[in-house]
C-alpha cells in the first residue's frame, strides 16, 4: 500500500462508485425500477416462451434429423395433428376377455364422441376424427401387447395452436374419469403436447423450489459470514433484483428473438445467485474492513490530484472513502471476475444451437447484471446505510480474525512442508476420480430422465415393458422423387433391409407427402433414443442400407430421422463443438494470466489445475448419475449425461476458477513485490485469501447443491457437477496442490521469455487510497 496520495484520476469503478454514492437514492430508485422493469415488459410481452422438453429436432437445424423434415414439409402441406395414445393394461388375464373388451369399447366410444368448444367455431366440434380399437384393428398395427394385458387405443387430432389445444386439453380430466369408472385396470394417457404441459409445470415448481430452499441458506451463511442481519439481507437483496432483471431480458429474448431452452430459467436461477450474492460478498467484506481501519485511524486532512480523487480528505465522511477503497480494490477483482465469467461462457456461442444459445444469453446478462450492480446498486445502499450495515449484530459471529490465521493457514504451511508428497497424492486423487469419464455417455433428454410421478413417464414406462421388441420409438427415413416407379421398387428393397437389421421390427409404415414427390418410411425400434445400439442403426441405416438402395436410382436423396437419429445427431454436435470451446476458453485464459502476471509458468499451470478439477467432476458426474451410484439415496432414475452440460460446467468453472486464482495470486505477487522470498509470499498470499475463497465457495457450493434435490435430473447433473467442481477447486487445488506446486518450482513460477517482454501489464486491483 503506498504511503502516497494517487496520482491522477481514480480508477473508473471507483468514479461509478463515488458517483453512485453520492446520488444514492436516485441510483436505488433507478436499480429497482430498471430490474423490476424488465420483469414486467416481459411478462406483458407474454411472459418467457420455451422449447417443448421433450421432442425431435427443430426445423431450423442443419442436421440430417431435421433436414428431413424440412424436405417432407416442403413438398405440400400435411394437415396438422397430433396423436394420443391411451395405455390401458389389467394386472391379470388379457384385454380381450369379454369384460376388458367392453371397457375398451366403451372408452373408444367416449373418444369418439368426445366434444370440446374452439375459437372461432360456431358450436361444439369433435375432439378426435380417427379413433381405432386396438382389439379389432390388424395385429400388424402392434396395438395389443405381445401376452395381450395392455393395449394401446390411438386417436388423433386435427388442428393446430389454440384449437389443438382445446381438443386435448379435457385429456387428464378424461383419463382420471376413465380410471374411476374402471378401478381394475390401470390407465395412461400420453401425447406430446400434454407432456411437455407436465414437464413445464415441473420445472416452474422445482424453480420455485429451489428459491425456498437457497435463499433461506445462502442467508445463514451470509449471517454467518458477516453476523449482521442487514448485512446479510443486502447482497439477497442485490440477488433477487438481478434474477428479476435476467429473466426479464430472457423473456423479451424469447418474445422477440426465439423460444429459449426449457432449463433457461433455471440456469439464471443456479449461476445469478450463486455470483450476485459472491460479487456481493467480496463489496462488503472489504467495504466493513475499511470502515474499521478508518474509525480506528481517521486521515487528516489533505489535498491530492484528480478530479474528486483525495481532495479535502477531511470532509469526506468515513463512509464514502470506505466505499472508494472498495471499489478501487473489491470492486475491480469484481469486475474483472465477472468478465472473465461473461467471456468464458460467451465461448457457448462458438456452437451454433439456438436453445443453446439461450442459455448462454441468461446466464451472461444475470452475470453481467450482478457486476453492474456491485458497482452502482451496493456502492448507493452502503452510502445510505452507513454503519448501519451492521444493524442487527448476532452475538459471536463475524468475529474479525487475523489474516493467515485459522485451519487453511495452517494447512498451507504443512504443505509448503511436504510440497513432492501433497502435490503427487493430491494429484493422484484427482485422477483417479477423472477415471470414470472414459465411461461418459452423453444424450439427449428423453422421457426416461424425468420422474416416475409424472402420467406421460408412467404411459411410456408400461409400454416399454409391454413391448419390449419397441413401440413408441421409431425410425423414419425421408426418400425424395418417390413419385417414380424405380424409387418405389427401392423402397420395398430398402425396407427388408432395414428389417434384417437386429433390433428393427415392425410395424413398417410407408406414405406419401401431399403432393405424392416423397415418401416417408417408418420402422419401430426398442429401447431408448439415447442406446447405443439405436445409434448404430442409425449410422447402419444412413451409410449402408440407404445407399445400397436408393444410391442406384439417380437423383434420389434418403434423409434418416426419427427420436434417436436426433439424439445421435444431437449428441455428435455437441462433442464435435467441444474441442471449440474449450481451445476458446483455455485460449482466453491463458492471454488473461500471461498479461495480469507476466508469467509463462502460471497461466500454464493454471490450466492444468483447473482441468483436474474438471475432470474430477467430471468422473464423479458419471459415477453418480450414470453409473447410479447414490441413485437410490438421492432418488433419481441413472442415465445418460445431457449432452449439453459437461460444456457448461467447464465453461462456468473456468470462469468462476478464474477469479479465485487471481485473487490469491494476486496476492501472492504482491507479497514478493515487497521483497519476500518466492515460499514465504506463496504461504502468505494463499493463507490470508483461503478464508474469503472458502467463504465465498461455501455460498456457491450450497446453491449448486440445493438443484441437487430438485426433481429434473439435467438441472441435477449441473447442479452436482457444479459444486463438486467448485469445492474441489476451493479446498484440494487452491490451498493443497497450488502451494505445492509453487513451492516446488520458486522463482520458476515468474517466469517469462525474453521475447513476450513487450506485453501489457494489467493491474487487476487499483491503488488503495492512503490514509
Amino acid at each position: 500500500m503506498s504511503a502516497s496520495p494517487p496520482i491522477g484520476r481514480p480508477p473508473w469503478t471507483v468514479r461509478v462508485a463515488s458517483w453512485s454514492a453520492r446520488h444514492r437514492w436516485p441510483v436505488v430508485a433507478a436499480w429497482f425500477a430498471l430490474t423490476i422493469g424488465l420483469f414486467a415488459a416481459s411478462l406483458a410481452m407474454g411472459g418467457t416462451r420455451s422449447e417443448d422438453a421433450i421432442g425431435d429436432e427443430d426445423e431450423g437445424s442443419r442436421r440430417e434429423s431435421a433436414e428431413a423434415w424440412v424436405v417432407y414439409g416442403a413438398a405440400g402441406r400435411v394437415e396438422p395433428s397430433a396423436q394420443l395414445l391411451l395405455v390401458v393394461a389389467t394386472p391379470s388375464g388379457r384385454m380381450d376377455d369379454p369384460a376388458n373388451a367392453a371397457a375398451v369399447a366403451a372408452m373408444v366410444d367416449r373418444l369418439a364422441t368426445l366434444t370440446v368448444t374452439v375459437p372461432g367455431a360456431s358450436g361444439p366440434v369433435g375432439a378426435f376424427r380417427e379413433v381405432v380399437n386396438p382389439l379389432l384393428a390388424p395385429p400388424a398395427l402392434g396395438l395389443v401387447s405381445p401376452d395381450g394385458s395392455t393395449i394401446r387405443i390411438v386417436a388423433r387430432a386435427f388442428g393446430e395452436g389454440a384449437e389443438i389445444e382445446a381438443k386435448l386439453a379435457p385429456i387428464p380430466a378424461l383419463a382420471d374419469e376413465l380410471r374411476a369408472a374402471n378401478p381394475a385396470l390401470e390407465i395412461h394417457a400420453l401425447n406430446g403436447m400434454l407432456a411437455n404441459d407436465e414437464i413445464g409445470e415441473l420445472v416452474n415448481s422445482d424453480l420455485d423450489g429451489s428459491l425456498r430452499l437457497t435463499i433461506p441458506l445462502t442467508f445463514v451463511i451470509l449471517l454467518v459470514a458477516f453476523g449482521a442481519v442487514v448485512a446479510a439481507l443486502v447482497p439477497l437483496v442485490l440477488a433477487m433484483t438481478a434474477l428479476l432483471a435476467a429473466f426479464g431480458i430472457l423473456g423479451i429474448y424469447s418474445q422477440v428473438v426465439a423460444p429459449v431452452s426449457p432449463y433457461a430459467g433455471q440456469l439464471v436461477v443456479l449461476i445469478g445467485l450463486a455470483v450476485a450474492v459472491d460479487y456481493s460478498l467480496f463489496m462488503l467484506t472489504r467495504y466493513r474492513t475499511e470502515r474499521r481501519r478508518y474509525g480506528a485511524n481517521p486521515p487528516r486532512p489533505r489535498i491530492g490530484l484528480g478530479r474528486g480523487w483525495l481532495i479535502e480528505r477531511g470532509n469526506v465522511p468515513d463512509k464514502l472513502r470506505a466505499i472508494e477503497t472498495a471499489s478501487s480494490t473489491a470492486g475491480r477483482a469484481v469486475f474483472f471476475s465477472g468478465l472473465a465469467v461473461m467471456i468464458s461462457i460467451a465461448g457457448l456461442f462458438m456452437l451454433d444451437d439456438p436453445l443453446f444459445r439461450s442459455m448462454a444469453i441468461g446466464t451472461i446478462a444475470v452475470v453481467f447484471i450482478s457486476v453492474v450492480g456491485s458497482l452502482t446498486f451496493l456502492p448507493a445502499t452502503l452510502a445510505i446505510l452507513g454503519n448501519g450495515i451492521d444493524g442487527g449484530r448476532v452475538p459471536f459471529l463475524g468475529r474479525d480474525r487475523g489474516e493467515g490465521s485459522g485451519a487453511w493457514g495452517r494447512v498451507v504451511r504443512a504443505v509448503m512442508r511436504r510440497p513432492v508428497v501433497s502435490a503427487v497424492v493430491t494429484a493422484a486423487l484427482l485422477l483417479a476420480m477423472a477415471w470414470p469419464v472414459t465411461r461418459l455417455h452423453i444424450g439427449q433428454s428423453d422421457f426416461s430422465s424425468f420422474p416416475d410421478s409424472l402420467e406421460s413417464v408412467q404411459a411410456v414406462n408400461l409400454m416399454e415393458r409391454e413391448w419390449p421388441q419397441g413401440s413408441t420409438l421409431e425410425l423414419f427415413v425421408v426418400v425424395t422423387r418417390a413419385d417414380q416407379d424405380a424409387t418405389q421398387a427401392a423402397i420395398e428393397r430398402f425396407k427388408n433391409d432395414v428389417l434384417a437389421i437386429a433390433g428393427v421390427s415392425e410395424p413398417v409404415e410407408s406414405r406419401l407427402s401431399p403432393d405424392g414427390t416423397v415418401g416417408l418410411v417408418s420402422f419401430t425400434l426398442a429401447g431408448s433414443s439415447n442406446d447405443y445400439a439405436n445409434w448404430d442403426i442409425v449410422r447402419e441405416v444412413r451409410s449402408r442400407a440407404a445407399p445400397a438402395a436408393f444410391g442406384p436410382v439417380p437423383g434420389v436423396a434418403a434423409y434418416v430421422t426419427g427420436s434417436a437419429a436426433s439424439s445421435l445427431d444431437i449428441t455428435s454436435f455437441y462433442a464435435d463443438g467441444m474441442p471449440l470451446v474449450f481451445a476458446f476458453v483455455l485460449g482466453l485464459s491463458f492471454l488473461l494470466l500471461l498479461v495480469a502476471f507476466h508469467s509463462i509458468v502460471i497461466p500454464i499451470k493454471a490450466i492444468i489445475l483447473n482441468l483436474l478439477s474438471t475432470g474430477a467432476a467430471y468422473g464423479l458426474l458419471v459415477l453418480v448419475f450414470q453409473e447410479g451410484w447414490l441413485a437410490g439415496v438421492l432418488g433419481f432414475k441413472p442415465g445418460v449425461i445431457e449432452a449439453f452440460v459437461p460444456i457448461f460446467i467447464f465453461t462456468i468453472l473456468f470462469g468462476l476458477s478464474m477469479d479465485y486464482h487471481v485473487f490469491i495470486l494476486t496476492r501472492v505477487k504482491e507479497a514478493r513485490d515487497r521483497g519476500m522470498g518466492s515460499a514465504e509470499a506463496v504461504a502468505r498470499g494463499i493463507s490470508i485469501t483461503a478464508g474469503t475463497v472458502t467463504s465465498a465457495a461455501a455460498i456457491m457450493i450450497v446453491v449448486f447443491a440445493v438443484f441437487v434435490t430438485l426433481q429434473l435430473v439435467v438441472v441435477r447433473q449441473l447442479g452436482f457437477g457444479l459444486a463438486v467442481a467448485i469445492l474441489l477447486d476451493a479446498t484440494i487445488v487452491r490451498s493443497i496442490l497450488l502451494p505445492a506446486t509453487m513451492r516446488l518450482l520458486g522463482e520458476w513460477n515468474w517466469w517469462m521469455p525474453r521475447w513476450l517482454s513487450w506485453l501489457p501489464k494489467v493491474t487487476i486491483e487499483g491503488p488503495v487510497r492512503a490514509r
